[in-house]
């Protein structure tokens, strides 16, 4: 999608044409200053020159240090994505995999669309701002960096979380899915589609008791069966919100969300 304003922009040389003609037929619209590199065959500062003046005529855009994407034709003012958001995120950090909310909504387990996409790190970046998207960097330890899988969005890979990892990174940082009531709802949509035994697994390789408390909770009062066991410490249900409410004696939860509001979406 592009704007309907345009700007007229400067001709290129042939060097410049050759780059951009190969990463087309290459069907890249990211590359990095190595990938132009090989293509031009020449050294990497030469090519750093050539791209910072693509970028100030407006037919690059610079994503990071070294990467870059191909704008489109009709790119105005203000251009905005030529490219998926999750592709473009996949070239600003690594490792990393797309989860929270952003990996809810892609499989369609939530109706709640956010403007931010979610990407789990196991290396801190700030979030980024890039042509009219915002990209937040989720630092989580490296045992909890796992679930994920490689997947093609516009014949491009990228890595998300797996079904259950997304709704297991949910349950341990709510923050990054709108809350817990999101994540209710995210698996009682889910709950034809989810491998719940890989759920419980997941549930306790991530080493937060939290999370086998919020889940076993949660599973309970869908009416689903589970054998987690929780810790003897008591942990919110939603740690966006206050220490307040009734304690859940059998998970150890502090019910700072009611019941009835958890599952009030089942009313609409």
């Amino acid at each position: 999608m592009v704007t309907k304003k345009t700007q007229k922009r400067l001709g290129i040389g042939k060097k410049s044409s050759r780059l951009l003609s190969t990463l087309a037929e290459k069907n890249k619209n990211t590359f990095s200053v190595d990938d132009a590199a090989k293509i031009l065959k020449e050294k990497k500062s030469s090519v750093t020159k050539l791209l910072h003046d693509l970028t100030k005529n407006r037919w690059l855009f610079r994503l990071s240090k070294g990467k870059y994407l191909i704008l489109p034709l009709e790119a105005g003012v203000k251009p905005k994505f030529t490219e998926h958001e999750f592709v473009i995120a996949s070239n600003l950090i690594a490792p990393y995999y797309i989860s929270y909310w952003s990996a809810l909504n892609h499989y369609g387990f939530t109706e709640q669309v956010s403007r931010t996409v979610f990407v789990a790190a196991t290396k801190r970046k700030r979030e980024v701002n890039i042509l009219g998207s915002k990209i937040k960097f989720i630092t989580i330890k490296k045992n909890k960096f796992f679930g994920f899988k490689r997947i093609l969005i516009n014949n491009r890979p990228i890595n998300i979380a797996e079904k259950e990892k997304a709704i297991i990174d949910g349950l341990d940082l709510p923050r990054n899915c709108g809350g817990i009531a999101e994540i209710v709802k995210a698996i009682d949509g889910a709950k034809d589609e989810l491998d719940f035994e890989k759920l419980t697994e997941y549930a306790k390789r991530m080493d937060n008791s939290a999370v086998i408390h919020r889940l076993g909770y949660i599973l309970e009062h869908l009416g689903m069966e589970t054998k987690l066991t929780p810790s003897k410490h008591y942990v919110l249900l939603d740690p966006l919100l206050k220490k307040t409410g009734s304690y859940h004696r059998k998970w150890r939860i502090i019910e700072n969300v009611s019941p009835k509001e958890l599952l009030s979406w089942r009313e609409h």
